[in-house]
């Protein structure tokens, strides 16, 4: 979900992924023939279940405007949302957003604490952290 460059659609094939597909607001152009794109839009015509979503500093931007989104006070929290429709039932998230003290930097990104984090992870089985220690 989200991406800026190739690095992590590469590392997933690299590890034995048999492809890769990317949402994305921003259409990018994948050269190699395991990979592909597609807009939140284009999804949404053709919806199709994933056995692996991978999130690395995506929906913190979600609704902000910054990457070509819509503003959207929630954006975040529906796009998780929406990603228990978009993994198939048993699917894992791989998910990495900023922690800390809740905070919105305007229109970069949000910082999840014990007020949003709590929003964002709603309905979901979390399996394991790593760098989060709650106090």
């Amino acid at each position: 979900m989200g991406s800026g460059s190739a690095f992590y659609e590469s590392v997933c094939l690299y590890f034995g992924a048999k492809s890769v597909n990317t949402i994305e607001y921003n259409k990018i152009i994948f050269l190699h023939p395991q990979m592909k794109t597609i807009t939140p839009a284009e999804y949404d015509k053709d919806p199709v279940e994933f056995d692996v979503g991978l999130s690395i500093s995506s929906f913190e931007h979600d609704g902000l405007g910054r990457y070509g989104d819509p503003l959207n006070p929630d954006g975040d929290l529906q796009a998780m949302e929406k990603m228990k429709a978009i993994l198939r039932k048993g699917g894992i998230l791989f998910l990495a957003v900023p922690v800390g003290r809740d905070a919105l930097v305007w229109n970069a990104h949000r910082i999840y604490g014990r007020i949003r984090l709590p929003l964002l992870l709603k309905e979901w089985e979390v399996l394991d952290t790593f760098g989060f220690v709650e106090r």
